[in-house]
């Protein structure tokens, strides 16, 4: 009896004790700002001259990881976005480029086309868009599906595949830029049936016309631009209308012959555009009541002039370094309206890049680096010519994009060839071109030696049903670009080291030189509001950005 009475107050006592794991209060807003085509080394680049309140208000009050890296091979603006987001990578997530190419469909595709869908706000198919590509959940549609869809996700940005892909199935509203002639912010039918009253006075008030109209000059005196090369070099890009790469840019002269009458798209190429970003995502958070409620509000902020601008110029141009000041100065925009109205305190704050980029190499062959453009130049002309000797069959390599080689699997269908035999000729006559270093057969990735890195990219890109059927993997510093400006998609480090900055409710202030990934950024943030994590994630939490709740 006594030994019975025993073990029933141990079970009681036990289960009194059980109590639910602590958890701090949510914040009331997460903001998730994404910095197009950051490289890491920015932020030392240029330290000097940005304020206390913008890029270095991170280092002041947050945390800040200083070797953050993309997992994965593809460094492109899609597969970024959705990678943070979803806290995997293309392997799993499926956005294995900006573009691929589907077998079945005979071309390729966009990642967030989607013809079922109606665009609002503009009359063009700019707004025929969603995130129906996008295989995996994002951290936004599991807090959505904490919150029994009560809390609220808006994605900003100039660029469509941008603001889809970093918000998820679920958002409330993914925004985006319809240039041209139009000039306006539009979204599709797959978030809301009409446009709300406020982007739609937004549109009317033709703000795109105005900043197209304008001056585009440094910020400061041009002398004081010692983190640049020369206003006027051979490595940069010179708009159409314009004789040279320099400053000033009256916009208004340049916009009616810009991309062959792409029009106001010209601000893209402009800090303007990321100006543009701020006062709608100002507009968001006032009109939407984000981080007013009693559930945590997402907000994720694309800028992506950096990257247009970076494309044009190159990474030494005067123009990269007078567009990231000034989007320093858009920062502490920002930050002083979330301090004002909601108070930083209640608030997560992150940010990051969807990729790197590397230096224009014609500036790198000048100054005695290896270095290259045109890394693909007859490569597909060069393969079908020796598996038309192989095979009297034409036209046998049906693509090459994202450094994948797709064969046509109908016609070696239809001709009873070998798959594997071609790929082991293809794969001798790329290795002949002097631009290619190594290519992997795609059928082969999973024998590939873990340990090294750049197999480790490349297995973490393979999607099986949207892959090539072989990989080129370029010498470093070669590109598929035009002479001037420059590009990224490599598992190169200039593309994937990027910055990691997070400050806010739940961040501890500290730095660590441990790697980091892109695909931590989601389950860090799920650990924090104590949601469960995407239904595909990879990535890890980075324990050491965040606070210990009080025990």
């Amino acid at each position: 009896m006594t030994n019975k009475l025993f073990l029933t107050l141990f079970i009681v006592i036990g289960l009194l004790s059980c109590t639910k794991p602590e958890q701090s209060e949510s914040p009331k807003l997460v903001v998730g700002i994404v910095v197009d085509q950051m490289r890491y080394d920015y932020l030392t680049r240029y330290w000097d001259d940005f304020g206390l309140n913008g890029f270095k208000r991170f280092y002041q009050d947050g945390f800040v990881s200083h070797n953050h890296h993309f997992n994965y091979y593809q460094t492109l603006t899609g597969p970024g976005h959705a990678s943070i987001a979803t806290g995997t990578t293309p392997s799993i997530h499926g956005i294995i480029g900006n573009d691929w190419y589907d077998r079945d469909l005979g071309h390729n595709v966009y990642c967030v086309d989607d013809d079922s869908v109606q665009g609002l706000g503009s009359l063009t198919s700019k707004g025929q868009k969603s995130p129906h590509r996008l295989i995996t959940t994002t951290f936004a549609d599991q807090v959505r599906l904490h919150s029994q869809f009560r809390n609220k996700v808006i994605g900003v940005s100039l660029k469509d595949r941008s603001a889809i892909l970093s918000t998820g199935h679920s958002a409330n509203a993914a925004y985006w830029y319809a240039g041209n002639d139009e000039g306006v912010f539009t979204t599709s039918t797959h978030y809301m049936d009409t446009l709300p009253k406020w982007a739609a006075d937004y549109n009317a008030k033709k703000y795109a016309h105005q900043f197209a109209s304008s001056v585009w000059n440094t910020l400061r005196p041009i002398e004081t631009y010692t983190a640049s090369g020369p206003d006027n070099s051979p490595y940069e890009g010179i708009f159409v209308g314009a004789d040279t790469p320099t400053f000033p840019y009256d916009l208004a002269n340049l916009q009616p012959d810009y991309h062959k009458d792409k029009g106001l798209d010209i601000i893209k190429n402009t800090p303007f555009g990321n100006t543009m970003i701020t006062d709608f995502s100002l507009l968001a958070l006032e009109n939407e009541g984000l981080g007013q409620g009693s559930e945590t509000d997402i907000l994720m902020v694309s800028y992506s002039s950096t990257d247009h601008v970076g494309h044009q110029f190159g990474l030494t141009s005067v123009e990269i370094q007078d567009t990231y000041l000034r989007l320093d100065k858009e920062l502490e925009r920002l930050f002083a309206h979330l301090e004002k109205n909601i108070g930083i305190e209640n608030i997560t704050l992150f940010l990051t890049s969807d990729h790197g980029a590397v230096h224009v190499p014609n500036y790198l062959k000048d100054n005695n680096f290896a270095a290259g453009h045109s890394k693909s130049d007859g490569i597909q002309d060069g393969v079908n010519v020796a598996l038309y000797a192989m095979t009297g069959v034409k036209n046998l390599v049906a693509h090459i994009i994202n450094d994948q080689m797709y064969l046509d699997h109908d016609l070696i269908a239809k001709y009873n060839l070998s798959l594997v035999k071609l790929v082991a000729k293809a794969s001798e006559v790329i290795l002949d071109f002097p631009t290619i270093e190594n290519v992997f057969a795609t059928a082969d990735l999973p024998l590939l030696s873990p340990s090294e890195k750049l197999h480790n990219l490349i297995l973490r890109g393979n999607n099986k049903k949207r892959a090539g059927d072989l990989y080129l993997l370029p010498k470093p510093g070669y590109i598929d670009y035009g002479s001037t400006g420059t590009t990224h998609g490599s598992g190169f480090s200039y593309d994937t080291h990027a910055p990691l900055l997070m400050m806010g409710h739940g961040i501890r202030k500290g730095q660590t030189y441990t790697e980091t990934s892109i695909t931590d950024i989601a389950p860090t943030i799920c650990a924090l509001l104590g949601t469960a994590f995407p239904n595909g994630m990879t990535g890890n939490i980075i324990e050491e950005a965040l606070l210990k709740a009080d025990k």
